[in-house]
């Protein structure tokens, strides 16, 4: 084994260790009593489900967001982790951060650590394994029919 392949093989025992926390103990899991938006957003092809819910301010920035998943380790993970992003991004802003997320996940690049997103690195290694891509981007697919209500 090289040593370029030991820390890859480090970093992703790393982000295997993050997901799997997040997937046990979500930190953000909860429904709003009061939401400006809710959508929910399906895997037909696993079951996965997840319903997230919005609060905005006046000036359209997200001020309280919340969720409930029945979905796999790596959906409830990123969506956990979405959580911690959402606040203070306008919908401009949401959009730009799941456009950016998207990319890396299917494209391979690496997320910079200075990156609105950079809380999700842990999902890079997805990139080879492209049917889990889109657990790792449901929650975000709910957010974005959710923003549409909005319209």
């Amino acid at each position: 084994m090289t040593a370029a392949s030991t820390i890859r093989a480090s970093a992703e025992d790393i982000y295997q260790a993050v997901i799997m926390d997040r997937a046990r103990r979500p930190r953000h899991q909860r429904l709003l009593v009061a939401a400006a938006v809710e959508a929910e957003a399906r895997n037909p092809l696993c079951g996965d489900r997840v319903m997230v819910q919005l609060c905005f301010s006046e000036d359209g920035r997200v001020t309280s967001f919340g969720y409930r998943a029945r979905a796999c380790a790596i959906c409830l993970a990123a969506t956990d982790l979405m959580a911690e992003i959402l606040p203070g991004l306008d919908e401009t802003g949401i959009g730009q951060a799941a456009s950016a997320f998207e990319s890396a996940l299917r494209t391979g690049e690496r997320i910079p650590a200075d990156s609105s997103i950079a809380a999700l690195t842990p999902f890079a290694p997805l990139h080879d394994t492209p049917s889990r891509i889109q657990c790792a981007l449901l929650g975000w697919q709910a957010v974005s029919a959710a923003l549409a209500q909005r319209r």
